[in-house]
């Protein structure tokens, strides 16, 4: 699968299943960052570390079978309807090729990822994994009573 091209703003790459996930999500080991914090690219939120990630997450992301070499990864849970404002994610080395992939795990209808500059807007499905444009401005609505929960993988030179 090609990356996307400068017309996309997402692409959805396979099913995943998330049998695995979801039987551990009560052991996983969420912290606090970003608490007070007003940069729009810093949004308060509860993740799982890398390094606290169990056996069972570090399979599933070596299945995923992206090629290349993981460059940034975490856990991300959004409490019901806390959104994320619009932002580009210029933090992203640019002379690296860099590919930001999302595996709901848990989600909701109500809760979309937008691009609104390019009039886009998507729910990402638990137990599909997507490809997402950072690049560009891009914010999630929360609009349920439940927890969105995101495996966030951000991917060089991947090859699927």
């Amino acid at each position: 699968m090609p990356k996307l091209r400068s017309d996309q703003c997402y692409q959805v790459c396979k099913p995943v299943n998330l049998g695995p996930v979801l039987s551990i999500l009560d052991r996983l080991q969420f912290v606090f960052v970003n608490q007070g914090s007003t940069d729009v690219n810093k949004t308060p939120a509860r993740i799982v570390k890398p390094n606290t990630f169990p056996a069972e997450l570090n399979q599933l992301i070596a299945d995923l079978g992206l090629g290349g070499r993981v460059g940034r990864y975490m856990i991300r849970e959004l409490k019901p309807r806390q959104s994320i404002a619009p932002h580009v994610d210029a933090w992203m080395p640019s002379e690296l090729n860099w590919r930001r992939f999302q595996l709901p795990i848990t989600s909701h209808p109500d809760i979309v990822m937008r691009w609104p500059d390019d009039g886009v807007s998507l729910h990402l499905a638990p137990g599909w994994l997507y490809e997402v444009r950072f690049d560009r401005t891009h914010e999630v609505i929360h609009g349920a009573d439940c927890e969105r929960i995101h495996l966030q993988l951000d991917q060089v030179d991947a090859t699927i």
